[in-house]
């Protein structure tokens, strides 16, 4: 099968789309990694509109906020599935200091995106550098909320 296709237009953006199938194709992504990625994403999407109200209401919106929003909560979510794909690999490892390994491993790649999104997110013009960093710490904020009693799912006794 060829993998290299051209789309319509004549680009090869086709072939990234297959690179990607490919490679998600190979990876069985466990139920507890997909449900609490998408408690993550709920919690993040509502955040972000949140947080895009309250600059409409402070007279500080412009599409550079959104733009923002989009670069910092996008990347607050695939870090966070980043994250989770990592530990279910690190639970499938036989010796410890395997996982211990897939764990660093994945901490140092995802921290040196975060540091390459920031500086994205700061300097380039087309983000508002506020909309980019705080929807990156919307997850911790989300899980921090689900933990709460009224989130709690109660026990059938």
């Amino acid at each position: 099968m060829n993998n290299v296709t051209r789309d319509p237009a004549g680009r090869a953006g086709a072939l990234q789309v297959n690179f990607i199938r490919l490679v998600v194709r190979n990876i069985k992504i466990e139920p507890a990694v997909k449900s609490e990625s998408k408690r993550i994403a709920i919690g993040v999407l509502a955040m972000s509109v949140i947080m895009e109200v309250v600059f409409i209401v402070l007279g500080k919106f412009d599409y550079t906020v959104l733009l923002g929003n989009l670069l910092g909560g996008g990347w607050a979510i695939v870090n966070f599935f980043m994250m989770a794909l990592a530990v279910q690999k690190s639970v499938k490892k036989e010796l410890p200091q395997e996982a211990k390994l897939v764990l660093q491993n994945s901490y140092t790649k995802r921290l040196l995106c975060s540091v390459g999104i920031l500086l994205i997110g700061i300097k380039v013009e087309y983000f508002h550098w506020v909309a980019v960093i705080i929807p990156l710490f919307f997850p911790r904020i989300t899980i921090a909320i689900i933990k709460l009693p009224i989130f709690q799912r109660k026990e059938e006794e």
